[in-house]
């Protein structure tokens, strides 16, 4: 792992990490979210790396303006400071909204080969297999129509052919984060484990693209949990209490990586914490 080999003569890293949070603006952040943030914030830290915040506003459809400020209001809950991103909703919708990079999306597929246009939907005969989409549309040579086809892209991996812009013309998930992360030089990211196959398709992609994103290292944390059933947006998980310590999250996270439970008490003893055990918290991730 990169993050413990490259030192000079006096031990020093020449590794620099180059990270982001990010989070959508589809929903309440949650615990889930919270730790992740955490995390990230003391991986990039530990490692007087840079940290952006990017807020990836590519789901219009759920997309409210009040997300973004509870964005906002949890990153100062949790004492989170960041290098470069928006500070405010006004800065956000005015300079770093997605939409703004919509002709970079648009001239960044053109360097892509073996894509297609796909008219299939989850419940198309056929069109998918174990959950993985079998190609049917391939060979078709469909053309773009507003919401009946969406751009896809041939891949071998065990991921299955994904779409790139969905049928309403906007930018999917996965090619707009790497596009994005290879504009920011991110080359490192802490991600739930429930993203594997994303990062899966996001190197995939970034390698088809010859970015740099493709020696991205990533690692991937456990997940927190409810009833078996992980936290998240769509399973209404309760949003982060502000009126609470934020303290809560710091041991969440202590007890996440088995660090001392007594460095829990801020957020600067907690990183002092993981300074110290980095090394062997590298198990903890896959």
């Amino acid at each position: 792992m990169r993050l413990n080999q490259e030192t000079n003569k006096q031990g020093r890293y020449l590794w620099r990490p180059i990270s982001r949070i990010a989070p959508t603006p589809s929903g309440y952040l949650h615990a889930g979210n919270a730790i992740n943030f955490i995390i990230t914030y003391l991986f990039t830290r530990s490692q007087n790396g840079f940290l952006h915040l990017r807020i990836d506003d590519y789901d219009l459809v759920r997309y409210k303006d009040e997300y973004v400020l509870n964005i906002f209001d949890v990153l100062e809950f949790l004492r989170l400071d960041y290098d470069a991103g928006a500070r405010n909703l006004a800065e956000f919708r005015s300079k770093f909204s997605s939409a703004f990079r919509s002709e970079i999306y648009k001239q960044a597929v053109k360097n892509l080969k073996d894509t297609y246009f796909c008219s299939c939907s989850k419940h198309t005969p056929n069109a998918y297999k174990n959950g993985i989409y079998t190609g049917i549309c391939r060979d078709k040579n469909l053309p773009f129509i507003s919401g009946q086809t969406a751009l896809k892209i041939k891949c071998e991996l065990n991921l299955g052919d994904f779409v790139l812009f969905r049928k309403d013309g906007f930018v999917a998930y996965n090619f707009a984060s790497v596009v994005d992360d290879e504009l920011l030089g991110v080359n490192f990211i802490v991600r739930g484990a429930d993203l594997f196959e994303c990062s899966q398709a996001q190197k995939f992609l970034a390698n088809k693209l010859n970015y740099k994103f493709q020696n991205c290292e990533i690692l991937h944390h456990e997940l927190l949990k409810k009833d078996g059933i992980k936290l998240s947006k769509s399973q209404k998980a309760p949003p982060i209490n502000l009126k609470e310590s934020p303290q809560i999250y710091y041991k969440m996270v202590a007890k996440m990586l088995g660090l001392n439970p007594k460095s829990s008490q801020n957020l600067n003893t907690l990183l002092e914490e993981f300074k110290e055990q980095k090394s062997q918290l590298l198990a903890k991730f896959c």
